[in-house]
C-alpha cells in the first residue's frame, strides 16, 4: 500500500497539474476559455455596449475588460468564413472544415501564436453578468421576447443571493470601463479634453448601471433584452410598429379606392352627369317608351303578335 502510494504521488509530481483558476490555466496558449460562450458574450457587447460607446466618442481605459484590444478570440473570429451553411473556412491557412467546431480545434492547435499581446480577455469569464444564455434564447425568438417557460423556470431556480453579486459585479465594472475621474495636466486643452471624458463616462456609468446592472434580479433577467432592444440605435420599438401599420392601412385604403374608381367608378360618374341633364319631360317620355315596348297596342286589344324570324 505504501509502494502504491509513492507511485501515486511520483505521478502527479511529474505531471505538475495546474489547479483550476491559476495563471497556467488562464493563459492565452491554452484553451481553456470558451469559444462558444465568448461568441455569446462577444454578441451581447457588440449589440448592446459598443455602439453606445462609439457614438459618444469615448475610449474605453486599458483596465475595461470589454475593450475590443482585450479579447482573447477575436483575432480569430477575423479570420474565419462561412463558405457554406454548415461549414467554415480558415483564412490562415485556407483550409475549409465541415462545422465550426472543427475550425475552432484548428485555431487552437495551429494559431494561438496569432493572438496578440495584450489580448488576455476571455468574455466567457463574464457570461454570467452579460447573461449570454438570455440573449442566445432572445435571438431564437427573433428579438420578439416572449421566452414564456423557459423565462418562468428561470426565475424559479434562480438564486437571489448570487444575483445580488452578479449586479454588484457589473457595477464594478462599469466603474473600472467608465471611471469617474481622471488625470488633469497643466494644458488647457488637456483640461479641457479631459474634463469632456469624464462627463461622457459618468454618463456612460449612469446609462450601463441603470439599463443593465439593475436588470439583473431575477424577475427582470429573463427579459432584460427585450426591455433592452428600445434603448439602442435602430432598436424597434412598439410606437415603430404602430407608425408602420398607420402607413400601410393609408396605403391599402388608396389603392383599394383607386381600383374601384378604375373598376366601376367612371360608369357610376357618367350616369350622376346624364340624371342631372334629364328634366321631368325626359323622364315622362322614357317611361312611356318603356310601357310600349313592353306592351304593344295589338297585344292590347287582342290582335295577334306578329312572329318574328329566328334569322
Amino acid at each position: 500500500m505504501t509502494r502504491f502510494a509513492a507511485a501515486i504521488a511520483l505521478v502527479l509530481a511529474a505531471t505538475s497539474i495546474a489547479p483550476l483558476g491559476s495563471d497556467a490555466a488562464a493563459t492565452p496558449s491554452s484553451p481553456a476559455c470558451s469559444r462558444e460562450r465568448s461568441r455569446h458574450a462577444r454578441d451581447v457587447l457588440d449589440e448592446f455596449f459598443h455602439p453606445v460607446v462609439a457614438r459618444n466618442d469615448f475610449v474605453l481605459p486599458p483596465n475595461c475588460p470589454f475593450g475590443r484590444d482585450k479579447d482573447m478570440y477575436l483575432e480569430h473570429e477575423r479570420h474565419k468564413e462561412v463558405v457554406r451553411r454548415t461549414q467554415y473556412k480558415s483564412l490562415y491557412s485556407d483550409k475549409v472544415f465541415k462545422s465550426e467546431y472543427y475550425v475552432d480545434k484548428h485555431m487552437d492547435n495551429r494559431h494561438m501564436d496569432k493572438i496578440p499581446e495584450g489580448a488576455d480577455t476571455c468574455l466567457a469569464d463574464y457570461c454570467d453578468v452579460l447573461r449570454c444564455d438570455e440573449h442566445r434564447e432572445w435571438k431564437r425568438s427573433d428579438g420578439r421576447g416572449g421566452v414564456g417557460l423557459i423565462a418562468w423556470a428561470t426565475a424559479r431556480r434562480c438564486d437571489r443571493e448570487k444575483m445580488r453579486g452578479v449586479r454588484h459585479h457589473c457595477e464594478m465594472l462599469m466603474h473600472r470601463c467608465f471611471p469617474s475621474a481622471s488625470r488633469v495636466d497643466d494644458d488647457d486643452d488637456d483640461e479641457r479634453a479631459s474634463s469632456s471624458s469624464s462627463a461622457s463616462a459618468a454618463v456612460l456609468r449612469e446609462h450601463f448601471t441603470r439599463h443593465h446592472c439593475e436588470y439583473l434580479t431575477c424577475e427582470s433577467a429573463p427579459h432584460m433584452f427585450e426591455r433592452l432592444s428600445g434603448h439602442v440605435a435602430g432598436g424597434r420599438s412598439g410606437g415603430y410598429y404602430v407608425a408602420l401599420g398607420l402607413v400601410g392601412s393609408l396605403l391599402a385604403a388608396y389603392y383599394l379606392g383607386w381600383a374601384a374608381w378604375r373598376g366601376g367608378g367612371r360608369r357610376v360618374v357618367r350616369d350622376l352627369k346624364r340624371a342631372r341633364k334629364e328634366t321631368w319631360r325626359t323622364t315622362a317620355l322614357s317611361w312611356v317608351e318603356r310601357a310600349r315596348r313592353a306592351w304593344p297596342i295589338r297585344a292590347v286589344f287582342g290582335g295577334k303578335r306578329r312572329k318574328r324570324k329566328a334569322f
